[in-house]
């Protein structure tokens, strides 16, 4: 039976981030992905470097030192699922989009991926987790201090 993939990565540095999109944008060697395949993907931005600045200008100036400035959202179904391929891959990509923003606010999504180069499509966003009230970099406030949080999110 196939099910919905969910991953969180909390990045708590620059360096993080740089990290994550030079992977993402394929900047790097990515050994699990076919190279022939990497114009398959979609990106928000054109360049990591447009991300990471989409990114930092998110980000307010004033925060703590240990705050977690953006989470990383790997987003799939299991490889048996029949919607690969298919008109059912986008819409599912697309409800994916949608129930990030719902959760996190259409500000805090600043940019998704969705990777075909790899043996399972996947979408990765990265979340800014701005808490609107207060203005304030908040990650608890949206997955929590438990995994109990993720498996909720995963239903």
């Amino acid at each position: 039976m196939p099910f919905a993939i969910l991953r969180l990565q909390k990045l708590k540095t620059f360096a993080d981030i740089g990290g994550s999109l030079s992977h993402n944008y394929r900047n790097r060697e990515t050994l699990n992905a076919d190279s022939e395949r990497t114009h398959l993907n979609d990106h928000d931005f054109d360049t990591n470097e447009k991300c990471m600045t989409a990114i930092r200008d998110r980000i307010p100036e004033k925060r703590r030192k240990d705050a977690v400035l953006c989470i990383e959202h790997l987003i799939t179904a299991s490889p048996e699922w029949n919607g690969w391929g298919t008109e059912k891959e986008t819409e599912f990509f697309e409800q994916s989009k949608k129930w990030l923003e719902n959760k996190y606010g259409k500000n805090n999504v600043v940019s998704t991926t969705i990777h075909r180069d790899e043996k399972t499509p996947h979408l990765v966003a990265y979340v800014v987790p701005v808490d609107e009230e207060t203005g304030r970099l908040n990650a608890k406030k949206y997955i929590g201090g438990s995994r109990h949080t993720l498996s909720q999110m995963q239903t």
